[in-house]
């Protein structure tokens, strides 16, 4: 015996079957908002919500809501990733192996991590890249302020305070001034940097708005 053929309106609720159960099977789109742009390049919200899930740039892993400090810190990211390409700071092979690693043991390992990109419909290179500019983000205070901080020995001395120190101490109170005052001086050339550069911010100074998506 030959099976009926399905009625029409038959034919046009599986297709409707076919239809639903393809776009509940098939990973979200994000829904971007655009922060702001530092001279040709911008930001968005998914930039922003990317950086916290990787806790890459300075930010923690958060599902707060985005404010004005949030792409605050992301403009002084892109400023300096600016002026490293300009001096040459890049980031190597390994070094971004190893911060992608670091990363993924924090989320639960390899697969987690791979899981959650896919969950999300986030690029890995996309990832990947965030990562990469870290590197070169930490490697650019290094090479452009701690290079050329050579703390005296008296200011060792303050810092270590009476008694005797061994030459390990003294190496921990130089890195550390070291650091602080590089710091320092990042803050004070970053402040200068954007008064050069042209920064439009499209969210308002009292503004929030809800990530697009949150880490793993």
């Amino acid at each position: 015996m030959k099976a009926r053929p399905l009625p029409r309106t038959g034919c046009v609720t599986v297709a409707l079957l076919l239809v639903l159960l393809h776009v509940s099977f098939a990973p979200a789109e994000i829904l971007d908002t655009l922060l702001a742009q530092v001279d040709s390049r911008t930001i968005s919200a998914s930039d922003v919500a990317l950086a916290r899930a990787l806790g890459v740039f300075g930010f923690a892993p958060s599902s707060a809501p985005i404010v004005r400090a949030d792409i605050d810190r992301y403009v002084d990211v892109l400023l300096i990733l600016s002026e490293a390409s300009k001096i040459g700071v890049e980031a190597e092979p390994a070094a971004i192996d190893a911060a992608w690693t670091g990363i993924a043991v924090r989320v639960g390992g390899e697969a987690a991590l791979t899981q959650w990109l896919e969950d999300k419909a986030i690029d890995r290179d996309w990832a990947r890249r965030l990562i990469e500019e870290d590197v070169v983000r930490s490697k650019f205070l290094d090479a452009r302020f701690a290079a050329f901080i050579f703390p005296d020995e008296e200011a060792v001395n303050r810092e270590l305070g009476p008694g005797s120190h061994d030459e390990s101490a003294r190496e921990r109170v130089r890195e550390r001034l070291v650091r602080q005052a590089a710091v320092e001086a990042q803050d004070k050339w970053l402040a200068d940097a954007r008064r050069r550069a042209s920064i439009k911010v499209l969210l308002p100074g009292a503004g929030s708005l809800a990530p697009p998506f949150i880490g793993p």
